[in-house]
């Protein structure tokens, strides 16, 4: 009996041991499989997790790359050339029209300053004209103010800008924007009476532009303001007939004409809007027109026209601040009417053959023509800060009627006067010849 029960205990022994042996190659080989799988997972975590990471930095990295192309382009140095057609040997006369730039050699007013020297690397200007706006914000406080080195001295120092400059006043050189605590408090004098009242004290004013001491600091300054001045530029003789040719170019100080002005805390400046006489301008306007076209022949042209001799001129151009056209934010919102208070100079351009009506003001560049207009409506006033977006509101049906150009890019106009043609040519900061060219013929006598 005994031996019997041992030997069942050996057996029931046995088979456990052989099943646990059994048990443990099967649980150590889930064991493995296990770790291997675990291994694996770790292992693709681990690679997804690189993947990852990677993709990431290198969507960052493109878009970096992105981020810095757009601003290297928004930056870049573009080498500024001179048009294709440009030919100086058919060439009567090349000058520049810039406006609303006087903002203390910021990035945007350098950049325009950049494209006009290059620019007059290759076709030389023989004077370029200020649409005014001159001095932002408000001005000038004195003769000695510093502005007129940051703004223009220290700016247009190239070669080909060291030109006569032709000056007239835009509203913010009379002092519109001006800060009123500094009239409130006396810092600055809000209606002086004289000049001398604003010996050492601060003096907004259009009239320190014009004084001897402000060109005496740079000869280059030729400012006029509260009337009308008419510059003849000499042009070669017809290469026809002999007969002289001129150029006139009636400058016109446009701010006492708008009369919305009136009542502005910065009217009672010295020499400023309430001492100018905006019907007497109006009359001076006609008069130095009807002066300029004499007796409507190019074949009596010579003589200095305007102010000083007679005949006629072979070329008209009226230079004001304030446009007479624009489809900009001065004319086009609700509340805007600069171009209605000069609305009546449209029939006037009209009836003296003006080729084209130059202005300023507007922070942009535009060119409008109408089919039943014969005068050509130029902008130029990007010449430091512009107003993005500015046309974006404007139908095409406009667009397409007669806005020739628009722009709401920094830049400037340069003209090419050739024999019976004037081809004007619109630069911008964005591209390195001219954006636009339009050719405008002489207007028919």
């Amino acid at each position: 009996m005994g031996s019997i029960g041992s030997g069942s205990q050996h057996t029931a022994l046995r088979a456990d041991y052989d099943l646990e042996d059994e048990d443990r190659f099967f649980i150590s080989g889930v064991e493995k499989a296990g770790a291997k799988r675990n291994t694996y997972e770790v292992a693709l975590k681990r690679r997804k997790l690189l993947v990852g990471l990677g993709i990431g930095i290198g969507v960052v990295g493109l878009v970096a790359l992105i981020l810095g192309l757009a601003y290297g382009l928004s930056r870049r140095k573009l080498d500024y050339v001179c048009p294709r057609t440009y030919e100086p040997g058919k060439t009567d006369l090349v000058f520049f029209v810039v406006g609303d730039w006087g903002r203390a050699g910021n990035d945007n007013q350098r950049r325009t300053a950049r494209l006009m020297a290059d620019v007059a690397s290759c076709m030389p200007p023989a004077f370029i004209i200020s649409t005014g706006d001159n001095f932002y914000p408000s001005g000038i406080r004195s003769v000695d103010d510093v502005q007129f080195d940051t703004s223009f001295r220290n700016v247009y120092t190239a070669q080909g800008l060291q030109v006569p400059w032709y000056v007239v006043m835009g509203n913010h050189d009379y002092g519109d924007a001006v800060d009123v605590s500094q009239l409130s408090s006396g810092q600055c004098l809000a209606a002086p009476t004289s000049a001398e009242q604003c010996a050492g004290k601060c003096c907004y004013s259009p009239w320190w532009q014009t004084q001897p001491g402000f060109q005496a600091r740079d000869t280059r300054w030729n400012a006029s303001m509260g009337g009308v001045v008419t510059r003849a530029i000499t042009l070669p003789p017809d290469s026809a007939t002999g007969a002289a040719r001129r150029l006139d170019l009636i400058m016109v100080d446009t701010t006492p004409i708008i009369y919305q002005y009136a009542g502005a805390s910065w009217a009672g400046f010295l020499n400023g809007f309430n001492a100018q006489d905006g019907d007497a301008i109006k009359e001076a306007i006609q008069q130095h027109l009807n002066a300029s076209y004499a007796n409507g022949s190019a074949a009596a042209a010579g003589g200095s026209g305007g102010g000083g001799g007679g005949g006629g001129s072979s070329w008209r151009l009226v230079v004001g601040h304030h446009p007479v056209r624009s489809y900009g934010r001065h004319c086009m919102q609700p509340d805007a009417y600069d171009c209605d208070d000069m609305m009546f100079l449209r029939p006037w351009l009209k009836k003296y053959r003006v080729a084209a009506y130059i202005n300023g003001h507007e922070h942009d560049q535009q060119l409008i023509k109408s089919s039943d207009d014969p005068v050509h409506y130029i902008t130029s006033g990007a010449g430091s800060d512009t107003r993005k977006g500015e046309f974006d509101g404007l139908d095409m049906d406009t667009r397409t009627r007669d806005a020739l150009f628009l722009s709401d890019t920094q830049g400037f106009v340069a003209v090419v006067l050739s024999g019976s043609q004037m081809k004007v040519h619109f630069y911008t900061t964005e591209q390195s010849g001219p954006t636009y060219t339009r050719v405008i013929p002489q207007p028919s006598w």
